[in-house]
C-alpha cells in the first residue's frame, strides 16, 4: 500500500471515529432515532471501525489498515447498513414468520460471521468461542440429550432471529451500549483529557502516601475512582498501575502483592457506585427500577470490599515494617485541591441524575462541563484539536464494548430462541439435590466461568441471563439475585486462569500470573463471601429497616477487620495459627446476618483484639528494656 493511500485510509478512520462520537453526542442531546434504526447504525459504525483499527492478530494498528481489512470494512458497511436501511420494514415484519429475501439472508449471515471475527480480534478467543458454541447449540440442539435438547432451527431461522429485529445482535446489550455506555465512555475520555485523572492521583498521594503502606493505599483510592468510570478492570490497571505498581515494589512490597493490590482495586472499581463500569444502567434497565436505587444498593458492599483491601494492605505493611512515602515525594494537599475544579464534572453528573434527568443526558451535560472547567486555567484549557482527539479516542474505546455487546446479543438471542435458560435452571436445581447452598455455589462457579475474559457490562449481561432465573426459581428476590451473579461475574477478572486484570498487572509487575492471581483472590476474599450474605438478608443492599441496616453494616465492617487480620497474620502484633483461625471464625460470625451470631462474633473479636494489643505492648516494653 502506498504512503498516499495509507494516509487517506488513516484520515478516513480518524474521521469515522470522530463522526461516531459526534453522532452519539447529537442523538443524546436532541433525541435518539427509533431502536430499529439507532442500534444498527451504532453496530455499523463499530464494526467498520473495528476492522479498520484492529489487525488480524488482534493488535491495534498504529498506521492504516491493510487491503483485506479495508475490504472487511466495506463489507461491514454494506451488511449492517442493509439492516439500518430496512429499519421500517424490520419493525413491521414477524421474525421467522415473514420470509427473508436472498440478499437479507446473505447480509445477515455475513454480519454474524463478521461479529465473530471481530470479537476474536478485539475481545479475545474466550467470548468468541462461547458465542460460536451458542450458535452451534441453536442448530444442533435437537441431537443433544433430552435435558438440553430443543426443537431445532434452520440456518435461515437463526440468521433471521439474530440479524433482523431486536432479538439477537440488536437486543438489550447493544441497546444499552448505544444509549448509555457510549456516552459514558465519551465522558470518561474527556474527563481524562482534562487532567482530572492526575488530580485524583495527586489527591490519593497527598491523603494516603505518608501512611504505612501508602503506595498501596494510593492504588486502592485511585483505582476505585478510575475503575468505576472506565468499565474495564484491565484498562484501569494500565491507567493507574503503571505508577502504583513500581512505587509499591520500590517501597518493599513483593511484585506479586503489588500486582494483586492493583488488580483487586481496579476490579473493585467495577463494583463501586455511581457508575459500576456502566453495569448500573443495565441493571436498572433490566429490573425496571430507578438507577439511583441500584447505586444505593451497591454502596455498602463496595465499602466493605475496599475497606477489606485497605486493612489487608495496612496489616501487610505493619508486618513487613514498611513506611509511607518520603514527604518530599508527596504533592501538597493545598496544591492538589487547587486543581480540584477539574473534578466538578463528576458532581455535575451526580447532581443532574439526582434532579431526575436520564443518566445518558446527565453524562452529556457532564461532558460539556468537563470542557468548560478547563477554561478556568490557561494551562488546562482544551483546544479544538484536543476535543477532536478526545472524540476519536472515545470511539476507539467504544469499539471493544460494542463488539462484545454484539456477541453477547448473539448469546442472549440463542438463550431466548431455544429456552436454554430454563434448562440451565433445572440442571442447577437438580444437581444441587435441593440444597440451597450447593445451588448457590454452582451459580457462583458458573458466573465466574461465564464472566471470564469479558468487559464488565458483557459479563453482567451473560450471567444475569443464565444465572438469575435459577436464583429466582430457588425463591430469592430479584435484586439480590442480580447483585449475586454480577459480583461473581466481575470477580472473574481476578480469578485464575482467565483473569484479565491479573494479566495486565502481571505485565507491569513482571511477575508470574498465577502468583498474582492467587494473591488477588486472597485480597478479594470478602467479595466472594458478601454475596452469600446479601442473597439471604438484603440489609447490606439497603433493604429493610434502617436500624437493621446500620447494625449489619457495623458488624460486617468489624468482621472485615477480623478477616483481614486473619489472612495477613497481624493485629497489633504477629499472630500465630490459633489466633488467626479464631479471628476467621469471628469474621464469619460478624459478617453473617443474625443478632446472636453477630454479638457472639463481636465479643470474641474484642477479647482477641485486647489480647493481641496487650501482647504487642508487652513485646514493645521488653524490647525497650533490652535496648
Amino acid at each position: 500500500m502506498s504512503n498516499q493511500t495509507s494516509a487517506v485510509t488513516g484520515y478516513a478512520t480518524s474521521a469515522g471515529c470522530v463522526a461516531f462520537s459526534a453522532y452519539h453526542l447529537w442523538t443524546t442531546a436532541f433525541g435518539m432515532p427509533v431502536a430499529y434504526l439507532h442500534r444498527p447504525v451504532f453496530v455499523t459504525f463499530a464494526m467498520a471501525l473495528g476492522f479498520a483499527l484492529y489487525s488480524f492478530s488482534g493488535r491495534k494498528q498504529s498506521g492504516a489498515a491493510s487491503w483485506p481489512d479495508i475490504l472487511l470494512v466495506l463489507i461491514c458497511l454494506v451488511c449492517f447498513g442493509t439492516v439500518a436501511a430496512g429499519h421500517e420494514v424490520n419493525a413491521e415484519r414477524l421474525s421467522m414468520v415473514d420470509p427473508l429475501t436472498a440478499w437479507q439472508v446473505v447480509a445477515g449471515g455475513t454480519g454474524v460471521m463478521l461479529i465473530l471475527e471481530l470479537t476474536r480480534r478485539v475481545v479475545g478467543w474466550v467470548l468468541a468461542a462461547v458465542t460460536v458454541a451458542a450458535l452451534a447449540y441453536a442448530f444442533f440442539g435437537p441431537y443433544l440429550p433430552r435435558l438440553l435438547a430443543h426443537k431445532g432451527f434452520t440456518v435461515v431461522d437463526i440468521i433471521d432471529y439474530m440479524s433482523f429485529g431486536l432479538n439477537g445482535v440488536y437486543s438489550l446489550p447493544v441497546g444499552v451500549a448505544s444509549t448509555y455506555i457510549v456516552i459514558f465512555i465519551i465522558f470518561g475520555t474527556f474527563l481524562e483529557k482534562t487532567g482530572a485523572g492526575d488530580v485524583i492521583m495527586d489527591m490519593g498521594r497527598a491523603m494516603a502516601g505518608r501512611y504505612r503502606g501508602g503506595p498501596a493505599k494510593i492504588a486502592v483510592l485511585t483505582s476505585a475512582f478510575f475503575g468505576s468510570i472506565s468499565g474495564s478492570a484491565a484498562a484501569n490497571v494500565y491507567a493507574t498501575g503503571t505508577f502504583t505498581i513500581p512505587l509499591m515494589k520500590r517501597l518493599g512490597y513483593t511484585p506479586a502483592f503489588a500486582g494483586a493490590v492493583e488488580a483487586s482495586a481496579s476490579t473493585g472499581g467495577q463494583l463501586m457506585p455511581p457508575i459500576m463500569g456502566a453495569a448500573a444502567f443495565l441493571m436498572a434497565d433490566i429490573l425496571g427500577i430507578p438507577y439511583l436505587k441500584i447505586c444505593a444498593a451497591a454502596l455498602i458492599p463496595s465499602l466493605l470490599y475496599f475497606s477489606s483491601l485497605v486493612f489487608m494492605i495496612d496489616f501487610e505493611a505493619a508486618q513487613k515494617g514498611l513506611k509511607g512515602l518520603d514527604p518530599a515525594d508527596l504533592p501538597s494537599v493545598r496544591q492538589a485541591f487547587k486543581r480540584s475544579y477539574l473534578l466538578l464534572p463528576i458532581l455535575v453528573l451526580l447532581a443532574a441524575m439526582i434532579m431526575g434527568y436520564t443518566p445518558f443526558f446527565s453524562a452529556f451535560v457532564a461532558t460539556g462541563s468537563a470542557i468548560l472547567v478547563t477554561f478556568f486555567s490557561k494551562k488546562s484549557r482544551m483546544s479544538m484539536r484536543q476535543v477532536i482527539e478526545a472524540l476519536k479516542e472515545s470511539a476507539e474505546r467504544t469499539v471493544l464494548i460494542a463488539t462484545a455487546c454484539a456477541a453477547a446479543g448473539l448469546i442472549i438471542g440463542v438463550v431466548t430462541m431455544t429456552g436454554i435458560g430454563l434448562n440451565i435452571s433445572s440442571i442447577i436445581i437438580t444437581s444441587s439435590g435441593g440444597n440451597v447452598i450447593v445451588a448457590l455455589l454452582l451459580v457462583m462457579i458458573a458466573s465466574i466461568i461465564m464472566g471470564m475474559g469479558t468487559p464488565t457490562t458483557v459479563a453482567y449481561i451473560i450471567v444475569a441471563t443464565l444465572g438469575v432465573p435459577s436464583l429466582v426459581q430457588l425463591g430469592f428476590d430479584v435484586l439480590p439475585a442480580h447483585f449475586f451473579v454480577f459480583y461473581f461475574g466481575v470477580l472473574s477478572m481476578v480469578t485464575p486462569p482467565v483473569a484479565i486484570a491479573v494479566y495486565a498487572a502481571a505485565e507491569i509487575a513482571q511477575e508470574d500470573i498465577m502468583k498474582i492471581g492467587f494473591a488477588a483472590v486472597k485480597l478479594c476474599f470478602v467479595a466472594f463471601f458478601i454475596p452469600f450474605v446479601f442473597i439471604f438478608d438484603g440489609s447490606l443492599l439497603l433493604q429493610g429497616a434502617w436500624r437493621s441496616i446500620l447494625f449489619e453494616f457495623g458488624t460486617a465492617m468489624v468482621g472485615v477487620i477480623a478477616l483481614s487480620a486473619s489472612f495477613q497474620g497481624w493485629l497489633f502484633t504477629k499472630l500465630g495459627f490459633l489466633p488467626r483461625a479464631a479471628l476467621f471464625a469471628c469474621a464469619i460470625l460478624l459478617i453473617t446476618p443474625g443478632l446472636i451470631s453477630n454479638l457472639s462474633g463481636l465479643v470474641c473479636f474484642c477479647l482477641l483484639a485486647s489480647g493481641a494489643f496487650f501482647m504487642a505492648r508487652r513485646k514493645k516494653t521488653e524490647s525497650a528494656a533490652i535496648a
